[in-house]
């Protein structure tokens, strides 16, 4: 969260908690707080599905994952007049069902099960919102997971045991064991993350936005 030299331009707030988010828009090197949008996904979700009903799952989910990174840093925004805010959010899709963060021990490894030795879609939309300005982008990238066998079912077990898939879209972080599971992925591995940095660097070089001078690496 590097100091910016350009004071005309607004502040930046990123609209999550998520430490990666986080990690990652610091790689920028550009100033930001962070502001935890107060919406409710479940609902959100819900209304579209019963709205898109007749629609393709594929066509659900970037209609899901646009909706909810717009309704966080809308819901951000109101709080705070005068910023630009970054909201963001991240679906699993497979040809049935569009998978987000699981409830419990149990569906995180039933959905890890169930993408065993298939390939499934990830999107993570980015809205960027002032009090002027209304920019929107969606990045899909297309992971297969390895076959189910013995190892990979044992991997599952020891995974879901540690928790780290329960604030995870489709119940993986390819950044962390996840990535044991994996076996190809196609588009921007950041995406999966669920920040394309390299795609909103561009958007925030079009409003005025620079990287800094320093590196930002770790």
């Amino acid at each position: 969260m590097r100091n910016d030299s350009r004071n005309s331009l607004p502040p930046i707030i990123l609209a999550s908690a998520s430490p990666r988010r986080i990690e990652l828009l610091d790689r920028l090197g550009i100033t930001f707080t962070v502001a935890v949008p107060d919406i409710r996904e479940d609902e959100i979700l819900e209304m579209i599905h019963r709205d898109l009903s007749g629609d393709s799952i594929y066509k659900n989910a970037r209609k899901a994952v646009r909706t909810l990174a717009q309704s966080k840093a809308r819901d951000v925004l109101t709080d705070h007049p005068g910023h630009l805010v970054i909201g963001a959010d991240t679906v699993v899709v497979t040809g049935e069902a569009i998978l987000g963060k699981p409830s419990s021990s149990a569906e995180a490894e039933e959905m890890l099960l169930t993408l065993c030795g298939r390939k499934h879609r990830v999107y993570t939309a980015v809205a960027i919102l002032s009090d002027d300005i209304e920019r929107i982008f969606i990045s899909k990238t297309s992971v297969t997971f390895r076959p189910r066998d013995d190892h990979q079912t044992a991997l599952i077990g020891r995974y879901v045991a540690t928790g780290l898939p329960l604030d995870k879209a489709g119940g993986y972080g390819i950044q962390d064991m996840g990535a044991l599971l994996i076996s190809e992925i196609k588009g921007d591995y950041y995406t999966v993350v669920g920040l394309p940095i390299s795609r909103l660097a561009r958007e925030l070089v079009a409003f005025g936005y620079r990287p800094s001078d320093e590196t930002t690496d770790r």
